[in-house]
């Protein structure tokens, strides 16, 4: 009796974090699940394989996303990742703004590229 008490010890310790680790993994779960039951027709979704679409039906298990091109597909309810705040028009005229800051400033036209002059002379022969 004596000898097993501290092998239960050992196999006591092992499984708390096997069992604080699941049910966390499962309140993950169920916060995903209630996030997409919650999204309806004319929410804009990202899928988890990286599709941006626009929810324009809706079924039990099943939805039908839109893309920009117009273009329908019925996609599976959990393969939906998150729901996508729409872009305002003032936050892309600005991030435009940004971008042609960004082009003046580089010589080279491509950003994150600098050009040293020896790389430039080559360029121009």
């Amino acid at each position: 009796m004596e000898s097993l008490l501290p092998l239960l010890l050992i196999f006591a310790v092992m499984m708390l974090p096997l069992m604080f680790l699941s049910s966390r993994q499962k309140k993950q779960q169920q916060k995903q699940r209630a996030l997409v039951d919650q999204l309806g027709v004319g929410d804009e979704v990202r899928t988890h394989s990286g599709f941006y679409g626009l929810i324009v039906d809706s079924f039990d298990d099943t939805v039908v996303l839109e893309s920009e091109d117009g273009s329908q597909s019925k996609w599976a309810r959990q393969a939906i990742a998150m729901g996508v705040d729409p872009v305002s028009e003032e936050s892309e005229d600005d991030a435009a703004a940004q971008d042609d800051a960004a082009e003046e400033t580089s010589g080279s036209g491509v950003p994150g590229v600098t050009l040293s002059e020896e790389s430039e002379d080559r360029r121009d022969r």
